[in-house]
Parts: structure tokens; C-alpha cells; sequence
């Protein structure tokens, strides 16, 4: 049998490096806006699917509705959601959540962030080294079913 180890120290080290030094290293704007984790994922969930209701970022983004209605009122006050009537639900009382052209322009200046902080890494690899990155990296996005997230959606 194959001693996996070594992928898993290499993933673990790819995953922590990924959130300590590119993800974690955000935008001024949203340095500015103090925007939590928890607030990034619901903005990352409206960006791809356009609207939801509570209910569904609670349920999709596993999050209990207590937390989702704080990071609500947060993004709320920041600006970066608006709710109006679910015309699709028979109760008047539901809502829809959907981000404000302020969001939509905070996700922009983080994609392109991101595209920027990893070109410069990989600028000097050779065609080769890049081949074999792409590989890896889409080895990595079937094995944790990445696909479908907000950087495959965006084209970044």
C-alpha cells in the first residue's frame, strides 16, 4: 500500500500557505471594511449564484441562522447586501439577499488581487514547471470538488 504521507504534508502545506499568504494577504478594501471569513463565503455565494435567502446561505454555506443573520446585518450596514420580497415564496416574510454594486466591486478588486499575487509567483516558472502546475492544480480541484467555486466561475 502507498504511503500517502507525503501528498499529505504537501497539500497541507499547499492549503496553509494558500490561506496564510495569499488569501489572508486581502485587498485594502476589505482590510478597510473589516469583512470576516464568515461574510467573504456569503459575498463568494451571492456573487455565483445571484441572490439566496437566509435559509439557503445557512444551509449551503453550513453556518447556523443565528450567525448568517449577524453577517447579515453586518454586510447590511457595510453596504454590500440588500434584501428585497421573494416573489417566489407564498410567504411575504421571506426574503432575498443579493449584493449591491459596492460588492460586486470589492469581489472585482479580489480576483483580480489574487490573479496578480499568483502570476508574480509563478511568473518565472518554466512552460514545463507551469504544465505540470496546471496538472496538480486540477488534480487538487476534482480530488476536495472544487469546481464551481467563485474563481472557476469568473473565468480568474
Amino acid at each position: 500500500m502507498h504511503d500517502n504521507r507525503d501528498t499529505i504534508n504537501s497539500l497541507m502545506a499547499v492549503f496553509g500557505y494558500g490561506y496564510a499568504h495569499v488569501f489572508s494577504d486581502v485587498t485594502e478594501s476589505v482590510r478597510q471594511m473589516h469583512i470576516s471569513k464568515e461574510q467573504l463565503s456569503i459575498l463568494e455565494y451571492l456573487h455565483i449564484n445571484g441572490s439566496a435567502t437566509p435559509t439557503e446561505l445557512s444551509e449551503k454555506l453550513k453556518v447556523q441562522k443565528s450567525s448568517i443573520a449577524h453577517a447579515l446585518r453586518k454586510l447590511t450596514t457595510k453596504k454590500l447586501v440588500k434584501s428585497s420580497q421573494n416573489v417566489e415564496s407564498k410567504d411575504r416574510r421571506s426574503k432575498l439577499i443579493s449584493l449591491t454594486d459596492s460588492a460586486n466591486q470589492v469581489i472585482e478588486e479580489i480576483l483580480m488581487h489574487l490573479h496578480t499575487t499568483i502570476g508574480h509567483k509563478i511568473e518565472n516558472l518554466s512552460v514545463e514547471e507551469q504544465k505540470k502546475l496546471t496538472e496538480a492544480s486540477q488534480i487538487i480541484i476534482k480530488t476536495f470538488n472544487m469546481d464551481g467555486g467563485l474563481f472557476n466561475e469568473t473565468g480568474a
